[in-house]
């Protein structure tokens, strides 16, 4: 028979948590890694041209990309922890 009551894994939800907050940073690092790549071929390869004009458009772009998705995990980390706040708050004669 199906329960009614509802019960969050605080531990889970924590890991989780922490998990985003890792591959946020581990992105973050390829995001640069990938963007250091761009201009090295820019300033080493493609030197002149409409390619060296269109290259280094893209790699404005791209920058814009840099500690963003650090920011996301961040926010969703802090999404988790005022979720597990609220619930303690709310069931706080369960604690």
């Amino acid at each position: 028979m199906a329960s009614k009551d509802l019960v969050v894994d605080d531990e889970f939800c924590k890991q989780m948590g922490n998990y985003f907050m890792k591959k946020g940073e581990e992105l973050d690092q390829m995001i640069s890694d990938y963007i250091a790549a761009l201009q090295d071929v820019r300033n080493k390869g493609i030197i002149s041209g409409d390619v060296a004009i269109e290259l280094s458009s893209y790699i404005s772009y791209a920058s814009r990309l840099k500690k963003q998705i650090g920011t996301i995990s961040s926010d969703v980390n802090k999404q988790i922890n005022a979720f597990l706040t609220r619930v303690d708050d709310a069931d706080q004669y369960l604690f």
